[in-house]
């Protein structure tokens, strides 16, 4: 599997202080691509977020991510944390009436932004070039001194701060601090610290997008859009939720109406399923993972039921989504505990998950007790939660049917 490669560079103050991390990463790329700055896709956010993870890489600090009118275009922005991000535009993009129109509307909600290495100081005589813009890169190595005391000076006008880049020797420091930029980058500084993780896959990194965007609330049009972008997954997921498993009274025939039904937190459940299925899937054909999912999350909802019989809903989606998240590592072969933090899950289910302390922990541990078959424990859980042999007997049968007709769901799907 190709490595994942990100790099930061810090931006010092005028105080030798970090301000920000610039973010600088590729694929597929030698470091000395990665200097370029290239500019993030959808499966890069996933790596981003989900596999080294954004605070891991800026800290305390601010990061700068450069974004091209398609990134911001198709939303892909709304998947990341805007309170700790600056999100730099270049300059040639902002001839784009559409796209200073929709700058403004993120502005306007709260979105920092940067002019990348402005050049041209005539585009601060632009009101609405000022109004969208917090910060102003400038190219220090490429531009005369006099224009780029004319920048900052401009820029100060308007309180916008500036950040000269390209500062490759104490000279050119010296130099930029005398004209008056607020902050500073470069080789001079730091050369960008290279991080090296493994991707998740192209398919599965457009799952947990999708699942992100559900999980952090995104508007219902913007899931329509981001679904519309992924038309593998959105057929598929339809196919499935129309197979006989589901039951549904009428046919579904659009994500619109297929969150209406079943409703955001059970559609971001069913979207891991379908990531643990796709992973099934690679190998040979077969899909135990995902039968095993099934077994847990109806073990756990079901042993809910017994346990606490006034459970509510939120109880219960709680219980499923623990089971589910419990066999999260066999999908990204990593350490549970660093995926679970990456996706943001509930102290609750992390509790439940790490420690067992709580009412979904005490499941847990029951769950994994009945699908290992142990005689001799199963017989004290009957003491201890004053169950009946015959009911955890009917329970696992019943998670057997309802795996039986996951399987030929999946099946179906897949013939």
């Amino acid at each position: 599997m190709d490595a994942f490669y990100i790099a930061r560079q810090p931006v010092i103050d005028r105080k030798n202080r970090i301000f920000a991390y610039e973010i600088l990463f590729r694929g597929k790329t030698p470091q000395e691509e990665m200097d370029k700055g290239t500019l993030m896709s959808a499966t890069a956010i996933n790596n981003l977020i989900n596999v080294i993870g954004i605070e891991n890489v800026i800290g305390l600090h601010y990061g700068i991510i450069k974004l091209t009118p398609l990134f911001i275009e198709r939303k892909l922005i709304d998947a990341l944390p805007k309170e700790r991000l600056i999100f730099s535009i270049f300059e040639e993009h902002l001839e784009d009436r559409s796209l200073v129109e929709t700058l403004k509307s993120y502005k306007n909600e709260g979105y920092c932004f940067a002019i990348n290495d402005l050049k041209n100081e005539r585009l601060l005589q632009k009101q609405e070039i000022i109004d969208i813009f917090k910060y102003i890169k400038i190219d220090y190595a490429e531009l005369e001194p006099e224009t780029v005391e004319t920048i900052i000076e401009t820029a100060k006008t308007h309180g916008i701060e500036t950040i000269c880049t390209k500062i490759e020797k104490r000279k050119d420091h010296a130099e930029a601090e005398a004209l008056g930029s607020d902050y500073f980058q470069g080789y001079f500084f730091k050369e960008p610290e290279v991080m090296k993780e493994y991707p998740i896959r192209a398919e599965k990194g457009s799952i947990l997008f999708l699942w992100n965007l559900i999980r952090n609330d995104a508007s219902i049009d913007e899931l329509m859009k981001a679904f519309e972008r992924e038309h593998t997954i959105t057929i598929q997921l339809l196919r499935f939720i129309n197979s006989p498993f589901f039951s549904l009274r009428q046919t579904v025939t659009s994500i619109r109406q297929l969150i209406t039904l079943l409703g955001r937190n059970q559609l971001s459940q069913w979207l891991l399923v379908m990531l643990f299925a796709e992973e099934s899937q690679c190998g040979n054909g077969n899909h135990p993972l995902v039968l095993m999912v099934i077994n847990r999350t109806e073990l756990m909802t079901g042993l809910l039921k017994l346990i606490k019989p006034d459970a509510d809903k939120s109880e219960y989606e709680t219980a499923y989504l623990t089971g589910m998240l419990s066999l999260i590592h066999l999908i990204f072969h990593r350490p549970p505990r660093d995926i679970l933090h990456h996706l943001h899950i509930s102290g609750e289910i992390e509790e439940a998950l790490f420690e067992g302390d709580n009412l979904y922990g005490e499941i847990l541990g029951i769950t994994r007790i009945i699908e290992n078959n142990d005689i001799e424990k199963l017989d004290e859980i009957v003491l201890k939660y004053n169950l009946s042999s015959e009911k955890i007997n009917t329970l696992a049968i019943e998670a057997m049917k309802k795996i039986n007709a996951f399987d030929e769901a999946l099946r179906s799907l897949n013939g």
